[in-house]
């Protein structure tokens, strides 16, 4: 077994002048690569950041997050990535529960860093853009101490939508880690030769997993901060890039993407759906405008990458996403724990050294509730034909996919709650003509409130794709005999 350090010094010395990552033309190779992690560590290690220490990344995608993430893997620190599509007081959530000493942020969101650590020891360092306290040069790295790892030690906290309205803290080891990275890059096949282009949030444990994959096995990645269809195709296209993870709505706007003349995509030999459901519609209107079907891929926040469609008939099985990757077993068991045969409906679950050994932090009944002699009870229901694709048929919990990112009701509702004029509120999802989801809420006021008052009141407190697009005002809420609400009446 190795570490993450380990698997990113193979690269450096297997592909030294290699491209490792390009951002807005910008690119570094491998070994340049290795000395920024060195100089960043180095920034590190002056500052008092050791080995088991917690740091927020809260950063874009970029040459600075890929850095920040080794340089804390090389000191046996322990990365906590955040969206920077949070607000002040998800983050601040972040921070706080993760016991973070430091938060790595870019110059724009340095305010916003500021206020969320307010009045606490947790230290803040821009490592993007103005004036970064780190460079490449001018920095001591020999006083960079050589840090005992062990592949069993914690390397990242990554956050599951959580049951109660909070996140829940998955932890992931080096071995972890390593593990997803072989599992992932021995099923598709990756090689050195190989371009891939992010502009799925790398904060995002999809995005995050072919991240770590594509260093391990010589890859140049490609960052972009934002989603911006014009600069996609036109990167897609001018870099040759190779394989494209994206989510649906991604998929579904470049396909409907007006192009004055055709695009030339063919050095695309994989496109990478995952995060929420590919609807048919897409499936087949993306190829028929760029030549290249989307495969999906199933994943968690507490497995990684679990299987991924690379069907000869992606035609015939598109809705599926595909047969395991290498070393993870998939299951399907029924309420009483007892697997079900082929194409037989039950829950869906999983057994790999990917997955996380230690349940959710603090947690303990909802760790025994889902991790079960050996296996992680994903709460999706689904089916395995007797080819071995699987196939998700729905789900067990109440949560809303909003393009791959899940939003908890719970912690919508609560938000909700706590405006002065909101007596009652429920939060579900509800699926469009598109085959997509929204999220609705329902909401009892306590005197003259309108729409707009929602909204407003939202956007300073959750993230946007958090934010109910549906809003319906109604006197009363359906309820049962038992005073439970009667969530289906309200869609």
């Amino acid at each position: 077994m190795i570490t993450v350090r380990e698997l990113f010094l193979s690269s450096i010395s297997e592909f030294p002048d290699s491209v490792a990552v390009v951002e807005e033309g910008q690119k570094v190779s491998f070994k340049e690569l290795g000395s920024k992690v060195d100089a960043l560590s180095s920034y590190f290690y002056s500052n008092g950041i050791k080995k088991g220490d917690t740091v927020v990344i809260l950063l874009p995608n970029s040459v600075e997050f890929v850095v920040a993430f080794f340089a804390l893997a090389n000191i046996g620190a322990i990365s906590v990535p955040v969206n920077t599509a949070y607000k002040k007081e998800e983050i601040k959530y972040y921070v706080n529960h993760s016991l973070a000493k430091l938060v790595l942020t870019e110059e724009k969101l340095e305010s916003v860093a500021q206020e969320v650590v307010s009045g606490t020891d947790t230290l803040v360092a821009v490592i993007k853009g103005g004036s970064s306290e780190w460079d490449t040069e001018g920095l001591d790295t020999k006083c960079l101490q050589e840090v005992l790892i062990d592949p069993g030690d914690e390397v990242i906290y990554l956050y599951s939508t959580g049951s109660t309205g909070k996140p829940k803290r998955v932890s992931r080891t080096h071995h972890n880690l390593v593990a997803l990275a072989d599992n992932h890059t021995q099923t598709v096949g990756w090689t050195e030769k190989d371009k891939v282009l992010f502009t799925v949030p790398l904060s995002h444990t999809y995005a995050f997993g072919n991240f770590i994959s594509s260093v391990k096995i010589g890859a140049s990645i490609f960052v972009m901060g934002d989603f911006n269809r014009n600069l996609v195709l036109n990167i897609l296209e001018a870099e040759s890039i190779t394989v494209f993870p994206a989510v649906p709505v991604m998929l579904d706007v470049l396909a409907k993407t007006y192009l004055s003349e055709p695009k030339d995509l063919s050095s695309l030999k994989l496109v990478i759906s995952a995060g929420a459901p590919l609807s048919e519609k897409t499936f087949h209107s993306f190829y028929d405008k760029y030549g290249i079907y989307p495969r999906q891929l199933y994943g968690s926040s507490e497995t990684g990458v679990i299987s991924i469609n690379l069907g000869e008939d992606i035609v015939g099985t598109c809705n599926s996403v595909g047969r395991p990757v290498k070393n993870v077993v998939v299951k399907i068991f029924d309420e009483h724990r007892k697997e079900l045969g082929t194409d037989e409906v039950g829950e869906i679950v999983v057994k790999s050294l990917s997955m996380t050994t230690t349940g959710y932090f603090g947690l303990p009944e909802e760790t025994k509730e889902v991790f079960k002699d050996g296996y992680y009870f994903t709460g999706d229901l689904g089916r395995i034909d007797q080819e071995g694709f699987i196939y998700i048929v729905g789900r067990k919990k109440l949560f809303i996919n909003i393009s791959g990112n899940k939003v908890d009701p719970v912690e919508v509702e609560n938000a909700l709650l706590e405006h002065k004029k909101v007596k009652e509120a429920v939060v579900l999802g509800i699926v469009d003509d598109q085959g997509l989801e929204r999220v609705k809420a329902v909401i009892v006021p306590d005197g003259q409130i309108q729409k707009k008052d929602i909204l407003e009141y939202c956007r300073d407190r959750i993230a946007e794709f958090k934010i109910p697009r549906d809003i319906e005002f109604r006197d009363e809420l359906p309820r049962s005999p038992t005073g439970k609400v009667l969530r289906e009446e309200l869609k």
